[in-house]
């Protein structure tokens, strides 16, 4: 009786499972280091991202300079089509320096890419 009773509660278990939506899982991340550099010197950037949802993702590393208040446009420095990108950024002068993740997708129906989502950006201090 008691095997049958397990059984049983398994059977739904199962069933409850296979009736519970789906979601398909996105993540995003940018890491860069050093956290302060000289100018002159290297930061090496990690970027990831994924959305199991969408086809075809395009991974775009972005930097801009400047300061708070004060930032210039994103510009791209690597791209990845695997979702794992990395650039080797040299300094070349003082200030800050900021960079982002950004997921494009896009699926076989649809040709024109759109903005999946954004990583929060990561500062890199850049000292003489």
């Amino acid at each position: 009786m008691k095997r049958l009773v397990a059984v049983g509660a398994l059977g739904v278990t199962a069933a409850a499972l296979a009736a519970s939506p789906a979601f398909a899982k996105s993540d995003i991340s940018i890491q860069a280091t050093p956290h302060t550099a000289h100018a002159g010197h290297v930061v090496k950037v990690h970027g990831q991202g994924d959305d199991d949802a969408e086809q075809y993702t395009v991974l775009v590393i972005q930097e801009r300079s400047g300061k708070p208040g004060h930032w210039g446009h994103w510009q791209a420095v690597a791209r990845s089509f695997n979702g794992n990108a990395r650039a080797n950024v040299k300094t070349t002068h003082t200030g800050e320096l900021q960079f982002r993740s950004v997921l494009y997708s896009t699926d076989r129906h649809h040709q024109h890419a759109k903005k999946d989502r954004t990583s929060m950006p990561v500062t890199v201090r850049v000292v003489r």
